[in-house]
């Protein structure tokens, strides 16, 4: 696959307003959405004077930059599902003006809210405004969206509230397209689409490590050959089977998606581009937090090779071209993507937190759930030197962020 497929492949022209079809991946959060809603949403804490009018505009000047924020999913031109853009629907601001007002209860609003596929634009935003600071919360469609393409966003939201101008980015074709595999297509009548019943709102919290325990983890997992992700996911077995008698007791299986923008060609467009792996710690066992960190390593090894892409494409484009229905679109996720935990790591901000005058203190990325009994989600990003771990579930296990924590510095000797 060449790097500069991107550039080289048009779009082919549809009718009307239709943009182009989904991807297969894209095809089946469309209908996992419909039986759940699998939001993905990120907070972010400004410091500086804004109002409430410039992040209005700054929102406008960011959905002309990016295609898929005026475009809807039309489920009914046939059985493959296309985006159509759609004019003149601004992106919904939600603002919060309370001092009181916390960003946990109202990301949790917005990660359980469902959207309805065929409703544009399918991506909200919240602002709890204060003169001098706010927290932005961003919430999306997981087929038009994910936890990268919210960082980006975020980045050109920031921009523009400072004055910046945005170019308007062409359209992408799909993960699969960029990736050289085969479109599918169908001749066959298209259905409607609906949004799904609304869930509970989750438990959502979230814990910054410091500078210097983040400095030290670091430093401790080059010194031990490992990733930053390796360490929290063993960390995260570790903790969470001291307080969990399930955990302790059975296979802890951890999901973690993964990038692969830069293997497709991409820099920063709003799409969703990624794939990911699994492992399963068995239980019982004396591994070291470290020596469960290059387990977890090794089993994550391949999830980025062209074999593992190119194996999960197919298997994810088998499954839509039988023309699933949403019930059988559900059970296929509670299936294969049924881990106990899903952990997401965006690693490092991709660029500084310092925009003129306003500062990006924090940020709580990625919340997103996916229907499964139990499950944990936990999104980890590093800003301004200080890794921040985020939890979202909706039957948690309580003290597992704070464990993972002090398991974290009890490894480093901080």
């Amino acid at each position: 696959m060449s790097s500069t497929f991107l550039e080289l492949q048009p779009l082919e022209l549809l009718p009307g307003n239709l943009l182009r079809p989904l991807g297969a991946f894209e095809e089946l959060f469309c209908l996992f959405d419909q039986y759940f809603p699998t939001n993905g949403a990120l907070a972010a804490q400004i410091a500086g004077h804004t109002t409430v009018q410039q992040w209005r505009d700054a929102l406008d000047a960011v959905q002309q930059r990016h295609p898929l924020l005026s475009a809807c999913i039309d489920t009914t031109f046939n059985r493959v599902p296309h985006f159509r853009r759609v004019t003149g629907q601004r992106i919904p601001l939600r603002v919060v003006s309370s001092p009181n007002a916390r960003w946990q209860r109202e990301i949790a609003e917005e990660v359980n809210e469902p959207f309805t596929p065929d409703q544009a634009p399918l991506f909200r935003a919240v602002l709890l405004h204060q003169e001098k600071h706010c927290i932005f919360i961003l919430s999306s469609h997981h087929a038009v969206c994910d936890g990268s393409s919210r960082i980006f966003l975020l980045r050109d939201i920031l921009l523009a509230l400072t004055g910046h101008a945005l170019e308007a980015l062409p359209l992408t074709s799909s993960r699969e397209i960029l990736f050289g595999a085969q479109q599918r297509t169908s001749t066959e009548p298209g259905l409607p689409s609906f949004a799904a019943p609304r869930p509970l709102p989750p438990h959502v919290e979230g814990i910054a490590l410091t500078q210097e325990l983040t400095t030290a983890l670091q430093r401790r997992a080059r010194e031990e050959g490992v990733t930053i992700h390796a360490a929290i996911s063993a960390a995260l077995a570790i903790a969470g089977r001291a307080i969990d008698e399930n955990w302790r007791n059975n296979p802890l299986r951890i999901m973690s998606p993964a990038e692969i923008r830069d293997i497709l060609g991409l820099k920063d467009q709003c799409m969703v581009s990624f794939g990911g792996g699994e492992i399963s710690i068995a239980p019982n066992g004396s591994m070291t937090i470290w020596d469960l960190a290059r387990f977890a390593k090794d089993g994550l090894s391949a999830v980025k090779s062209t074999e593992n892409i190119s194996r999960m494409i197919d298997l994810q484009s088998a499954a839509v071209s039988s023309n699933l229905t949403v019930e059988q679109a559900f059970q296929l996720k509670r299936n294969a993507f049924n881990a106990q935990v899903m952990l997401s790591n965006l690693g490092r901000l991709p660029f500084d937190g310092t925009f003129g005058p306003l500062k990006l203190e924090t940020l709580w990325a990625p919340c997103a759930l996916r229907g499964i009994e139990g499950e944990q989600t936990l999104g980890a990003v590093t800003v301004n030197g200080s890794l921040h771990l985020t939890h979202t579930s909706p039957t948690p296990i309580r003290g597992l962020l704070a464990g993972v924590v002090e398991v974290l510095r009890k490894a480093c000797a901080i």
